[in-house]
């Protein structure tokens, strides 16, 4: 922990209380659980001491704070996020990593010389790029154990007097004074996985100052109805002949075990039927928590071909701008307006302004591959659909009430006269 000097407090790893990590779990693209990038965290450095004030209103500011316990599965979820072999698999996204490498450069005017929280760090890189970029100080925040780890790479690389580990939830850690920067890596599977985001949002409201920017600035989920035949063959039509062995009894077992929950795997764009829709957007600078316990969107696609559906595919895009300053005539201060969107949308469809000055991170099927790959859900029997085909609808989101990281997927859809449901659970 903090250690007083003669020129005030040196940079220390500090374990909070209220949970072992900040990270994630995610599902392979073979069904498999596996784990993934890290939530909100916390530790002790300058500016993050517990001071004597703190320490004798320490009972009234537990009253203050909201509630927000940590669980068994946050617990859970943070230990799973100590395993290296997590960070690796980020770290070697190039599309990722270089995406906010150039989004914390392309802003260092609004760096240098910040304060910044970096939001579930994991290894730390995101806030050495920051230290890189001039920050005066970096509060690299994860509850997670790989925080250990975190804090001997800043201490590697000399910049222990800017960049201070924090070990603990957003929710649990203590910084003692605003920050100007938010950056975080919190995007799940279909965006919302994880629920990560929340950690985000805490982070904001303890400590941004009023027109401080937040990295990602934006994000949107984006859905399509797919064809995909050769998983469907792959995954069914293999039990009808086995070693010239007929054991299409398996069938029906193997559908629920392929298609029951949602798959994370990489199409391309001659799997999707249609023009994506939008099914939320989400501005950083002023989303809610409560906004993102339940999020309802209704679809209206028409098939660009005559083939089977097999399913809807979601995938996602993060935006790095920042508030823009308008500067009034009337003496009084600037004001901060959101950013305009970098998506047109045309009629029932979005696609992306060709603006080359704004950065943008992509996960769609047209655009390089990176490990969030695409989110599909399956339907257990493919529907026949014509080339103008109206394949409409509506899509819930929820937060588990048995685990708020889990996300509960409902589905009505409906197509050439016959209605569907399809609930999921991505866990």
């Amino acid at each position: 922990m903090l250690q007083p000097t003669d020129g005030g407090y040196t940079n220390g790893y500090h374990q909070a209380g209220g949970g072992s990590g900040g990270n994630r779990v995610r599902r392979g693209s073979r069904g498999r659980s596996r784990v993934r990038r890290g939530g909100g965290g916390g530790s002790d450095g300058s500016g993050a001491r517990v001071s004597q004030w703190q320490q004798q209103h320490e009972d009234e500011e537990e009253r203050e704070k909201p509630a927000t316990p940590c669980t068994d599965f946050d617990t859970a979820y943070f230990h799973s996020y100590a395993h290296v072999g997590i960070h690796e698999e980020m770290i070697k996204d190039r599309v990722r990593t270089d995406s906010y490498r150039n989004a914390i450069f392309q802003h260092q005017n609004l760096i240098a010389g910040k304060v910044v929280v970096d939001v579930g760090c994991g290894t730390g890189i995101l806030s050495i790029f920051c230290a890189q970029a001039g920050a005066r100080r970096v509060y690299a925040v994860d509850a997670s154990d790989i925080a250990v780890q975190a804090h001997e790479i800043v201490k590697a690389n000399n910049l222990s007097d800017k960049v201070i580990v924090l070990h603990g939830r957003v929710e649990d850690v203590e910084i003692d004074e605003e920050v100007d920067v938010i950056v975080s890596e919190w995007m799940g599977y279909m965006l919302l996985y994880e629920s990560m985001l929340g950690s985000v949002i805490t982070a904001r409201d303890r400590w941004l100052k009023p027109g401080g920017l937040v990295l990602p600035s934006h994000a949107t989920l984006y859905m399509a109805p797919v064809t995909h035949p050769d998983r469907y063959s792959e995954s069914v039509d293999f039990w009808h002949n086995v070693y010239g062995i007929d054991m299409s009894a398996i069938i029906p077992l193997a559908k629920q075990c392929a298609f029951e929950e949602p798959s994370v795997e990489t199409i391309t764009v001659e799997n999707v039927l249609t023009w994506p829709q939008v099914v939320k957007h989400v501005d950083c600078y002023t989303v809610t928590i409560q906004e993102l316990e339940s999020i309802t969107a209704r679809f209206k696609f028409e098939s660009m071909m005559r083939s089977p559906f097999h399913g809807f595919a979601f995938w996602f895009d993060v935006e790095f701008t920042g508030p823009t300053v308008l500067p009034l005539n009337n003496g009084m201060p600037p004001s901060f307006i959101e950013p305009s969107n970098s998506y047109m949308t045309e009629g029932n469809h979005s696609k992306k302004r060709p603006n080359p000055n704004e950065l943008v991170l992509s996960t769609a099927p047209e655009d390089p591959p990176t490990h969030w790959q695409q989110t599909l859900v399956y339907f257990y029997e493919p529907l026949d659909v014509e080339q103008d085909q109206v394949i409409e609808g509506s899509l819930t989101l929820s937060q588990s009430k048995e685990n708020a990281r889990f996300m509960n997927i409902h589905l009505e859809y409906s197509s050439g006269g016959r209605s569907f449901v399809k609930e999921s659970v991505m866990r």
